[in-house]
């Protein structure tokens, strides 16, 4: 009789229904893999994104979704260090050219089967393994951004818009860690002091306020060096007008839509330039797991709920009713 395993399984694509709490075959490691006993699984506009059906992306159901994972070895396949067992890891979710909970089977289950290569050791005294579970999609990409593509420096101001999300909430903390002046946008008046208390210098209400106009505003006329806009469609052009000459603006995303309206006029006489940024690379999640390692970061977590409680985990993300990151303990 084969194990089995609890998990959170899409069964058809659609609206937060299709997510079923239910009891399946575990998994088995194969050649250079290894069995994880999930702990904890942070949650991504991705899971639901992948629920819903991404165009483009087809997903064989039933499907498992969740990419930010950490747990313990369990098992392991051929040619794997079984000197590893029972140690604590964080799993990078890139895959080669996959990403572990869209293309492959995630970590919303008690066990998920993963290459050995991916596992990043956390350390043997990790007293907050949620933080962990926090990282490698949302910090991960805003990290990359930030740093490799944008090439933020010290004491440059930045503007962040959709900072009470997952990745707003990164970039705000990352940027700020470093000595940035961060001013951070959201529609939410309730999550504006929030946000201040994870490193903005400046808040604006976006429900309320234009918030290009108040950013030339709050920065004497000069504009901002880096903008980071993640929205897309409805905010790119304002964005592009709320920086300074010779700043850049960072994309790695579009969630209000991809058809994007600019005037290119401000693109070229403020030799603006615009740089696209697509996900993390491994030396960005090692660095976060050292900083958050050392006290250095501390990844905003807004929830922690069973994994029997799934459903209501990512209706919290869905319907933007959280503060950063909601995490599922498994």
């Amino acid at each position: 009789m084969a194990a089995t395993m609890r998990a959170a399984v899409i069964e058809e694509h659609g609206g937060p229904e299709r997510l079923v709490y239910r009891t399946i075959e575990r998994p088995d490691p194969g050649p250079g893999e290894v069995r994880i006993r999930v702990r904890y699984c942070g949650l991504n506009a991705l899971d639901y994104f992948v629920r819903r059906g991404v165009p483009g992306i087809k997903v064989e159901l039933p499907h498992i979704s969740g990419g930010d994972v950490v747990g313990e070895l369990d098992a392991v396949g051929p040619g794997v260090d079984a000197d590893l067992h029972g140690r604590l890891f964080l799993i990078d979710p890139l895959i080669g050219h996959a990403a572990l909970g869209e293309d492959r089977r995630g970590g919303l289950a008690e066990y998920v089967v993963v290459p050995a290569e991916n596992l990043i050791g956390l350390p043997e005294d990790t007293t907050h393994p949620e933080y962990f579970a926090s990282l490698p999609i949302a910090y991960g990409t805003a990290h990359r951004m930030l740093f490799t593509r944008a090439q933020l420096q010290p004491g440059e101001t930045v503007l962040v818009l959709g900072a009470a999300g997952g990745v707003g909430v990164a970039c705000v903390q990352l940027a700020a860690r470093i000595g940035c002046r961060v001013i951070a946008c959201s529609s939410s008046t309730s999550k504006l002091e929030r946000l201040r208390a994870v490193g903005a210098a400046q808040v604006i209400d976006t429900s309320t306020t234009d918030f290009s106009a108040q950013t030339w505003r709050l920065t004497g006329r000069v504009g901002v060096d880096v903008a980071v806009d993640y929205i897309g469609r409805d905010t790119l052009s304002k964005s592009i007008r709320a920086t300074r000459l010779g700043g850049r603006v960072a994309i790695c995303g579009a969630s209000s839509g991809t058809d994007a309206t600019i005037d290119l006029r401000y693109v070229w006489v403020r030799e603006i330039t615009m740089l696209g940024s697509d996900g993390w690379r491994r030396s960005d999640l090692d660095q976060l797991v050292a900083m958050v390692a050392a006290g250095e970061l501390v990844p905003a977590v807004d929830t922690v709920l069973p994994l029997d409680r799934v459903r209501e985990a990512v209706e919290l993300v869905e319907d933007r009713r959280c503060f950063g990151k909601v995490v599922v303990e498994i």
